[in-house]
């Protein structure tokens, strides 16, 4: 506390503070237990990238008569699950059991999901399997992007939330190079070996979830009335003692922001959530934001790579597949030049960078694909840049549209609405990606190439939107984000109210929060007017 037990107050000394490779010992300590956690979404990557490996298997196809829609099915059902996981299960578990429990629940609920794809001998099988396995993931997937965004400072939040896509690609990595050795596995049990190594990250994400601190915020808002508890996480968290002045001055904007919510909105239900414009404003931001990387179309591109790959004539199997993996190397390096530089360059700009980069590369495939058609007129040159800019789009998604869509949408909305913003904002984006999942094979079919012109089209949209409406939240904090959508600053309307201008006073409210029930912070007003005065 700022305090000692003889009354003399604490001084504190701005000294450097020890550094390795230009970040602090804390933000190292940030890193690691977000990298610890980050676990949880090399799942959905895993399976995204084993399902475009299995579904182009002859075997797989025969066994379950997998073919046109019924392939959009098999594809698109782990997305289906995921809408059903974040409207829901996922905010349940998350705001009722906490962000570490949670990640454990949702591994137990995803595995059980891998299990029965692993052992599936009816199509029946497959498709409940990946509605469960989408739940698990939509569990893990949110309460990941949330966790990082209460646990890391301002000045990191942005690159550590992108560990979310950084931990996907790992994941779409690893199981590119699953499938080049499972594949020549004999019959069935290729798709079944390959499913069932996702218990491996299961277990131990598993046991590494009770190894991390809880999130301070979420201890605060569930927790009010052991506020002490909510310190200590966070002074764990910054390396920094509870009565240090940056630890207590993070804690009293946490302190702040829920009394003034709890003095003029109370706790909000579903019904209040829904009927506030400001509530409404930012989930049109989140979701907006989380489905723009998908109308790209790069979901389709990534799940039917391999098949998309045979098509403009690299028809060996190994070759496919080998193309995948160069893939996945090219969109984990992209995502790590954004994990090193959003919070350095911002959102937005990374946000226009992807898009414009996506227009340009559907308008080239599509104009060589006019010019070149694969069925009638194949050209081996155009084919390769035809496969040169696929990775162009898909290193756009993954190092620009995707992790920012998650930096976004989890730091956008208040403690007390993160579990449901993220969620809603996460089921638009597996909604756009079951739609176009399951539409691809059905629309290619139709309209083959013509379908990269939809896509320039579609993009171009959001290049503009993004453009006029967007605001940035670069590095500001998460109990001040109110005030970039034009909204009461709920701290310093607080503060304000309560006269928080007098340094002592401020001390005591601090030992106060942290001794007692945080409610009996109201008591202290009359208090407060006397000493600022």
């Amino acid at each position: 506390m700022s305090t000692h037990s003889n009354g003399k107050k604490r001084k504190f000394v701005a000294l450097p503070r020890k550094t390795f490779l230009g970040q602090t010992n804390a933000d190292w300590y940030i890193y690691w237990i977000c990298g610890v956690a980050s676990i949880a979404n090399i799942f959905q990557g895993f399976d995204s990238g084993i399902y475009s490996i299995i579904i182009s298997d002859q075997r797989f196809i025969d066994y379950f008569n997998v073919a046109g829609a019924r392939a959009g099915v098999v594809t698109s059902m782990i997305n289906l699950g995921n809408v059903i996981g974040n409207l829901f299960v996922a905010w349940w578990f998350i705001w009722y059991t906490g962000r570490r429990m949670a990640f454990a629940l949702g591994t137990i609920v995803l595995l059980v999901g891998v299990a029965l794809q692993a052992g599936a001998v009816s199509f029946a099988m497959i498709v409940i399997g990946r509605i469960i396995s989408g739940i698990g993931t939509a569990v893990i997937g949110t309460n990941l992007a949330a966790y990082q965004a209460e646990v890391s400072s301002p000045a990191v939040r942005g690159r550590v939330v992108s560990f979310v896509q950084l931990s996907y690609q790992i994941g779409v990595l690893i199981s590119y190079c699953v499938g080049l050795g499972t594949v020549k596995i004999a019959g069935q049990n290729s798709r079944r070996t390959a499913t069932a190594l996702q218990c491996i990250p299961g277990v131990i994400l598993i046991l590494a979830s009770s190894t991390i601190p809880e999130s301070p915020r979420w201890l605060l808002e569930r927790r009010p009335d052991t506020p002490e508890r909510a310190l200590r996480e966070l002074s764990k968290l910054r390396l920094l003692p509870g009565d240090h002045p940056d630890v207590q001055a993070e804690f009293l904007d946490m302190v702040a922001a829920r009394e003034y919510r709890m003095e003029h909105q109370g706790d909000l239900s579903w019904s209040a959530f829904s009927s506030q414009y400001a509530v409404w404003r930012r989930l049109a931001y989140g979701m907006a934001t989380m489905a723009l990387g998908q109308i790209s179309g790069v979901g389709a591109l990534m799940i039917y790579g391999v098949l998309i790959f045979e098509s403009l004539g690299f028809s060996s199997g190994t070759m496919s597949l080998l193309l995948n993996v160069v893939s996945g190397v090219l969109c984990l390096l992209a995502t790590l030049v954004t994990t090193t530089g959003v919070d350095k360059w911002g959102r937005r700009i990374t946000l226009l960078a992807g898009s414009a980069l996506m227009v340009l590369s559907h308008i080239i495939i599509a104009a060589l694909s006019d010019a070149f058609p694969a069925d009638s007129d194949p050209n081996r040159g155009a084919a390769i840049v035809e496969v040169i800019f696929i990775y162009v789009i898909e290193m756009a998604y993954s190092g620009a549209l995707g992790p920012t869509a998650w930096i976004y949408a989890s730091e956008i909305f208040p403690t007390h609405l993160r579990d449901k913003g993220v969620n809603i904002s996460q089921a638009a984006q597996q909604t756009t990606t079951l739609w176009i999942n399951q539409a691809w094979p059905v629309m290619f079919a139709t309209v083959g190439h013509n379908a990269y012109w939809i896509l320039v089209g579609i993009n171009s949209l959001g290049f503009l939107m993004v453009l006029f409406f967007w605001p940035e939240t670069k590095g500001v904090s998460l109990e001040h984000m109110e005030k970039i959508f034009g909204e009461v600053d709920q701290v310093d309307a607080f503060k304000g109210e309560h006269h928080w201008t007098n340094s002592e006073v401020v001390d005591r409210m601090v030992d106060k929060a942290t001794e007692q029930h945080l409610e009996d912070v109201v008591k202290w007003k009359e208090t407060e007017r006397s000493v600022a005065e």
